[in-house]
């Protein structure tokens, strides 16, 4: 039989874990044995799931897709075929992404579901949604006992007809979702260069503008610096534009790497590049350029047979507020040229 684990709250949801993976238990229960709010029950196998549901008055269940002998699908099936005038909710743990994965268990009854590996902050967040349709579907219970009862129909049929919908609404919801992060993804790659990886020209004028009027309302520095390859025609030239193409991918990830995440780098041009540093003053902004600099001078490239090394030359820009942002990005890239005029791979203050 199942054990259980906690009963210390004034209306505690009755929760129950299945999952034939001890280790994987544990977690879970060890994740929850603090939280008040359940009472939790646990089991190792399909069939001492069953055992525990019928024993109890459970209200969620978490349950383990992968199995042996009886696996997740069954047991759900059988949780809601057995007990269908009650509003349980089934949180299935899965490591499936793939749609047609996550639209049978949605199929089979299933309310929610897990990604594996579990976190806490994940397991929390599927447990408190659970609880929300839980009291929501509670309700929704009553309301159909009340409508059997005036109508004098079969309670029963009324509560079929309702999970149906339920269902139905589930992959409705599912496939919204997934239109939703489709469409972050298309933004997230219209706003970026697709060879360095950073913010396109576009976007990057646009985070700009963003930046500008948040320093103006919040009274901090901001600095800019300009990025620009040293003989990059003579990268293209001697060893090729894919040895080039390397380079500017190479300068993108190291951007992305190293930034903040209230920092922004953007492709300026064909192999220069402006990154955008908010709360920062000119001074350290050097500093991180100086940093940026030593690492590309000592990192040796490795393109075809060929090996070459590459260096920058760098202009640093402290925002001046009520200049335009075209004003302050020139100052960058004057003090950039003023770096190449004085021989490059170096870094020059405005």
């Amino acid at each position: 039989m199942g054990q259980r684990l906690q009963r210390e709250y004034r209306v505690p949801t009755n929760l129950l874990i299945v999952d034939d993976n001890e280790e994987h238990l544990d977690l879970m229960v060890e994740i929850l044995k603090e939280d008040t709010r359940y009472n939790l029950y646990k089991a190792a196998s399909g069939e001492e799931a069953l055992e525990v549901v019928a024993d109890n008055d459970i209200q969620i269940v978490i349950l383990d897709v992968v199995m042996p002998g009886m696996d997740g699908y069954e047991v759900c099936r059988q949780i809601r075929r057995e007990y269908r005038l009650k509003p349980i909710q089934i949180v299935m743990i899965s490591g499936f992404n793939h749609k047609n994965d996550l639209d049978e268990l949605l199929e089979l009854g299933a309310d929610d579901f897990i990604s594996k590996p579990i976190t806490a902050l994940e397991l929390q967040a599927r447990l408190k949604a659970a609880v929300i349709r839980l009291r929501d579907q509670t309700k929704v219970f009553g309301a159909i006992e009340e409508d059997a009862h005036s109508e004098g129909k079969n309670l029963s049929t009324l509560v079929a007809e309702n999970l149906q919908l339920r269902q139905e609404y589930q992959k409705v919801r599912r496939i919204n979702e997934e239109l939703q992060e489709s469409c972050h993804q298309l933004e997230q790659l219209a706003s970026l260069d697709t060879l360095s990886g950073l913010l396109n020209r576009r976007t990057l004028f646009k985070r700009i503008e963003i930046e500008i009027e948040r320093t103006g309302r919040l009274d901090w520095p901001l600095t800019g610096i300009m990025i620009d390859i040293d003989h990059f025609k003579r990268i293209n030239d001697n060893f090729g534009h894919q040895c080039g193409d390397l380079v500017i991918q190479e300068i993108g990830a190291r951007l992305n790497r190293s930034l903040r995440k209230y920092d922004y780098a953007g492709r300026y041009g064909g192999e220069e590049f402006f990154v955008v540093f908010s709360n920062t003053d000119a001074a350290t902004a050097q500093t991180i350029s100086e940093r940026f600099r030593t690492d590309m001078q000592q990192t040796r490239f490795t393109c075809g047979d060929e090996n070459f090394t590459v260096t920058v030359s760098i202009g640093v820009a402290q925002f001046t507020p009520g200049e335009s942002p075209g004003r302050w990005i020139s100052r960058a890239d004057g003090a950039m040229y003023k770096a190449k005029q004085r021989g490059r791979n170096q870094v020059v203050v405005s």
